[in-house]
């Protein structure tokens, strides 16, 4: 199977878990709203999703007095959607990734030449803020590095290749990204997907060519200097998440990073398909 296949799937398999999310919940120990303790730790949540995290200090029939971190709330019984013995909030606060993997070329614009991209290497770093338990925004920043193997272009002309030069091409990523999922800080297992918009930097070390020419057994060398540019990008993707601890989880993500070319954004055009795994780091 090729690269260009391989990235084909790859890519249709990203719009297909950017449109569909799905998540494992567990659901938490509810507490009916009779058996409160006066003394002890609750989360209540309202009907308006806000919650309250703290001891109750007393209760009548119309109120309970909670204290917590910021002093004494009281709230209203019918306002109560849920009370539950867990003190962790329901949705985390803020979360971080640090992972790794391989970056494979999704397409090139090179002229109608033919060269060889060799698979890479991608490192990537996140933060993400959620504002609902199934909607987040998150900042993506990412480098990766691939080698190129440059075509021949002058064996036409009697000079036949000696040394086919390799290149290394550096990608530099950042997005503004939103993600759909499950960010309940109690979940084990969630499935999300992404879209965002950003900057992709490339740069294209420069090389040597040398040729030989069987006319009259000569060599020819030239070099090309690097070569920086940056274009608009947009990420898709998706992936999996799993926690490990209340706070330490691991991650697995695929993404499909294509960028412009002439001022437009052509799929299947050029771009690269990072496939990462790595640890998440949760705030709540």
């Amino acid at each position: 199977m090729t690269i260009n296949n391989l990235s084909s799937i790859l890519l249709a398999a990203l719009f297909i878990i950017s449109t569909v999310s799905t998540s494992v919940s567990f659901s938490q120990e509810e507490v009916v709203m009779d058996s409160i303790i006066t003394g002890s730790k609750y989360r209540i949540t309202m009907y308006n999703d806000k919650e309250i995290i703290g001891r109750v200090a007393k209760q009548d029939s119309v109120y309970v007095y909670m204290v917590t971190d910021e002093g004494t709330v009281r709230v209203r019984f019918e306002d109560i959607f849920s009370v539950s013995r867990s003190t962790v909030p329901r949705l985390m606060t803020a979360m971080f990734t640090l992972g790794g993997g391989v970056l494979l070329q999704g397409g090139d614009y090179d002229g109608g030449y033919s060269d060889t991209h060799s698979p890479g290497y991608s490192m990537q770093f996140t933060g993400l803020y959620p504002f609902s338990e199934n909607k987040a925004i998150r900042l993506d920043m990412s480098f990766g590095r691939m080698q190129r193997e440059r075509s021949d272009y002058y064996y036409s002309y009697g000079n036949e290749s000696f040394d086919p030069p390799k290149q290394n091409i550096n990608i530099y990523n950042f997005y503004a990204e939103f993600l759909f999922g499950d960010f309940n800080t109690k979940s084990k297992f969630s499935v999300y997907g992404l879209a965002g918009v950003g900057m992709m930097h490339v740069k294209e070390e420069g090389y040597t060519h040398t040729s030989y020419n069987y006319y009259d057994s000569s060599y020819y060398s030239y070099s090309i200097p690097d070569r920086d540019y940056t274009n608009f990008s947009m990420a898709l993707g998706g992936g999996l998440r799993f926690k490990i601890s209340n706070r330490i989880g691991a991650f697995a993500e695929a993404q499909y990073n294509l960028t412009t070319y002439q001022g437009f954004f052509w799929f299947f055009g050029s771009g690269y398909f990072p496939i990462r795994a790595g640890v998440t780091y949760m705030l709540y």
